[in-house]
This record gives C-alpha cells, sequence and structure tokens, in this order.
C-alpha cells in the first residue's frame, strides 16, 4: 500500500510542473530610491548606473510568493566594491517605512567598515531606521551564503541566480549551489510575506540584470487519475499480485 501511494504521489509531482518558465517583461516595473534603472532591448534586461542610496525595482502590486526567478546579474565597471542584490515580498514604499515586511538578499564585493563581503539574506521590519550597510537597526540578518558568505562578486563576470520564495521558503542558488535554503522558522516568522520580487543596489553602479525569466512554483497534489496516475495504478496492481504468488 505504501508503495501504491508513493507512486501515485511522485506521477502527481511530475504532472505538476507542466507549466515552463516566461520572460519576465520589465518595461512594466518601477524604482525607488536612489537609482537610475534603464530597461534594455527585449524588455528582460535592466541597467542601474548610478552609485547612490538603497534603491529597489519591481513591479508594484504585484503578489509573487510561490514564484521562482531566473537570470544573470554582472556587475559592469571596476570603480567600487559595494551591494548588489534582490527583494522579496516588497511593497511599495517599504524601503524607507517604519512598518516595512520585506526580505533582502544583498551581496558585497569586499569588507568596508560595519559593511561585510558576501552574501547575506535579512529581514527588513523598518525601512526608515535601517542600516541597509551594516546589517542593524530595523533589518536582521538571518543567514549567509553557504561558500559565498564572506566571499565578494568580482567585476565583469556574469552570475546566474536562481531564487525561490514561498510561504515557507527562501532559496537563492548562485551559477547552480545553493547558497540560501531557509524556512519560515528558520526565519523565526509565521510565513514569508507575499509582495513583488525585485532587484537592489546599495552604492554601486554598473549592474546590469539580464535574461529574467519567472515561474510559479509547482504545488505537490494529488490531482483526479490520468493516464500517468493510471499507468502507476496498474503497475502498482501487477507487482501486488507477484509478490502474492
Amino acid at each position: 500500500m505504501k508503495f501504491l501511494k508513493s507512486l501515485v504521489i511522485s506521477s502527481s509531482i511530475m504532472l505538476s510542473t507542466a507549466a515552463s518558465a516566461g520572460i519576465v517583461d520589465l518595461s512594466t516595473w518601477q524604482s525607488e530610491g536612489q537609482g537610475n534603472w534603464q530597461v534594455q532591448s527585449g524588455n528582460d534586461t535592466v541597467f542601474q548606473s548610478i552609485n547612490g542610496q538603497p534603491t529597489v525595482f519591481y513591479k508594484d502590486g504585484s503578489s509573487a510568493r510561490d514564484t521562482s526567478i531566473s537570470g544573470e546579474i554582472t556587475v559592469k565597471t571596476t570603480s567600487d566594491d559595494d551591494y548588489i542584490g534582490f527583494v522579496l515580498g516588497y511593497q511599495s514604499g517599504e524601503l524607507a517605512s517604519t512598518s516595512s515586511d520585506f526580505w533582502l538578499i544583498d551581496w558585497k564585493q569586499q569588507n568596508q567598515g560595519a559593511g561585510s563581503a558576501g552574501l547575506a539574506l535579512s529581514h527588513i521590519v523598518n525601512g526608515s531606521t535601517a542600516d541597509y550597510w551594516g546589517h542593524t537597526n530595523g533589518l536582521t540578518e538571518i543567514a549567509r551564503g553557504s561558500t559565498l558568505g564572506s566571499s565578494g562578486w568580482a567585476d565583469f563576470t556574469s552570475y546566474t541566480f536562481d531564487i525561490v520564495h514561498t510561504a515557507s521558503l527562501i532559496e537563492v542558488k548562485v551559477n547552480g549551489n545553493v547558497e540560501l535554503s531557509v524556512s519560515n522558522t528558520d526565519a523565526g516568522v509565521s510565513e514569508f510575506t507575499d509582495g513583488a520580487y525585485g532587484f537592489y543596489n546599495y552604492s554601486q553602479s554598473s549592474v546590469e540584470y539580464s535574461g529574467v525569466e519567472a515561474n510559479i512554483v509547482p504545488t505537490p497534489s494529488v490531482p483526479e487519475p490520468s493516464t500517468l496516475a493510471i499507468f502507476a495504478l496498474g503497475f502498482a496492481g501487477l507487482v501486488s499480485r507477484k509478490f502474492k504468488k
């Protein structure tokens, strides 16, 4: 019976992954903070040119939880060594709000004062007081990358990113390696907040996010019988008869 149940669940998971990734149209997005975000030809690439205070680029009003995003990130300059990254569960105005509730994935190239080199996940609960540089005061650092926790990005080097954001999981891959895999329990919250996903820069110019794609994260379920599920049931029956003999 356990074997039969396993086959049905496995078949259901296979069927639920039918959704395919789609190119993200960045021309409908907007920016906040001190940034100059320029959408490039094809609308799946954006270039941020200013070295300034924290800035985000996102689609206002989107409810993008249960989504995975992927693409490439490249710093196209040898000038400066500061923060690039992403936001998850972001709502309009939260960058400087007194009641923020979003998640920041940032990556610094080198140590500088209170700013530490490496990749980190942080929870922002008060953007008006948050020290985005040192990860304090309204901003709580939750975890650092498994191999990039203290290692910075390199100039003129493209890194692939794959990010999953659900109510119970934030997972970040860089060049195919899992750097962050944090559950809501690990983060000390009942669930990860819904909202937009977007891009983030702080004191770093000439950053390009390219080939951006998004996909709905499939939820394993047991649907109505399908061809594959019926085949699994039939195969399980044959196995059961053989064991009885």
